[in-house]
């Protein structure tokens, strides 16, 4: 399309460098986009398996006191 436009080899390679750069890096920030979401989603089942515990332990140790 861009040849179609411009009549330029010059263009065309220029132009296709750049939409490959944008789609690399494009991807590249959507994997590291995955990654981080990924590791904010496995911390916070940590803190809740976290909290569970703590919250089994002292209904636990209350009901100890009974």
């Amino acid at each position: 399309m861009v040849y179609l436009v411009s009549h330029s080899i010059r263009s065309v390679i220029v132009t296709t460098l750049a939409g490959s750069l944008l789609l690399q890096v494009g991807y590249f920030g959507s994997v590291l986009f995955l990654v981080w979401r990924s590791s904010c989603a496995q911390r916070r089942a940590q803190r809740t398996e976290h909290c569970q515990r703590v919250r089994y332990q002292s209904q636990s140790y209350h009901e100890g006191d009974e």
